[in-house]
């Protein structure tokens, strides 16, 4: 199974405008390759509550899972910006890290619609067996700025193999 995670902060307004595409690839996946890809939003800033994280759900009409980053993934994975999204392998290796689209092409700065789905196209390159023309592309978005150490134990168990993304 392939894991889409997407490091989101509630009050992050690319992140709220990247929630309409997100949620357009999650339905798309959801009804091509069902079970094949698990969609998760981390928060990874230790202060972001439960009920931000609820008013995050409701307001977007987000349909995937959404959780705090309890275990650390963001500082395991050197997770910079938010929204910035990796795709992790069953044994946890990073097969590709960056952007969502390039909707945002500088801070405060957007097109009327993205020219390049890199998100999109690197997946759909997975689950035909190959791999993503581009691996890594820059994120634009707002920096995280606290985030909850690795805990080596539990992250470990999950993905005994996971490679980090330095």
């Amino acid at each position: 199974m392939w894991k889409v995670w997407v490091f989101l902060a509630p009050l992050c307004p690319i992140c709220q405008d990247y929630t309409f595409y997100l949620n357009a690839m999650h339905a798309q996946w959801e009804q091509e390759h069902p079970g094949r890809i698990e969609f998760v939003g981390w928060f990874p800033n230790p202060t972001v509550s439960e009920e931000q994280i609820a008013e995050f759900e409701d307001r977007y009409a987000v349909e995937w899972e959404l959780a705090r980053d309890t275990v650390g993934w963001a500082d395991r994975l050197n997770a910079s910006w938010t929204p910035e999204v990796f795709v992790l392998d069953s044994l946890g290796e990073v097969r590709y890290r960056g952007r969502i689209n390039d909707f945002y092409f500088a801070l405060g700065k957007h097109r009327n619609s993205p020219r390049n789905q890199d998100l999109q196209d690197a997946v759909e390159a997975l689950l035909k067996g190959e791999n993503p023309v581009n691996a890594y592309t820059d994120v634009i978005g707002c920096p995280i700025e606290k985030r909850i150490p690795f805990n080596e134990l539990y992250g470990h168990a999950i993905f005994p193999a996971l490679k980090s993304a330095n």
